[in-house]
């Protein structure tokens, strides 16, 4: 817990972890010690080695690794180390063959660790497109709160025509000519 918060303070300044430069053997041994549980939560992270020096802060040594003791839907309880979306996202979508990741504004100084990590990995990069947010009043447009209304069965599916989706929205009567236009 302290050193993750002194550690914390070393980013903000750019300056390395005490840990950076260790022997990759030692850096093996203890996410082994990560994943069979000798740590807490928050007391131990595995880090990509970047560029602390770079201008952008999603190029300081991101987190890929981190510790979390909640039971996974799939592994149960066996594993406890789970991976970042900054670490995964962009081999996800890589390995996944997508063609075009959309993604909100705030995400847009990702780019540069997302595209950094596909080239030291050597696999396919997505081409990345940021997007403005849209709101509109009394609707809800969240993926999470979409899947929660159709897997609570809250609505009729993912076409139920109260619900902004395309598919919903073809159901509605609107053409995809329409929906383009908008």
């Amino acid at each position: 817990g302290e050193q993750i918060k002194e550690n914390k303070k070393l980013k903000k300044e750019q300056k390395p972890s005490p840990w950076r430069d260790r022997p990759i053997a030692e850096s093996l041994r203890e996410f082994d010690r990560m994943r069979r549980g000798f740590y807490a939560e928050g007391e131990a992270t595995l880090r990509l080695k970047m560029d602390i020096t770079h201008d952008n802060p999603n190029m300081w040594d991101i987190v890929a690794y981190r510790i979390i003791y909640k039971e996974h839907p799939h592994a149960g309880d066996r594993w406890c180390v789970y991976p970042t979306y900054d670490f995964t996202h962009c081999i996800i979508d890589s390995l996944e063959d997508i063609t075009h990741s959309c993604c909100t504004m705030e995400f847009e100084n990702r780019r540069e660790s997302y595209y950094w990590l596909l080239d030291e990995l050597s696999i396919f990069k997505p081409n990345v497109w940021e997007y403005g947010r849209l709101n509109i009043e009394s609707n809800v447009l969240s993926k999470r709160k979409l899947k929660q209304l159709v897997m609570d069965n809250h609505v009729s599916g993912w076409d139920d025509p109260r619900l902004l989706t395309i598919n919903g929205l073809r159901r509605r009567g609107f053409t995809a000519e329409g929906i383009n236009a908008f």
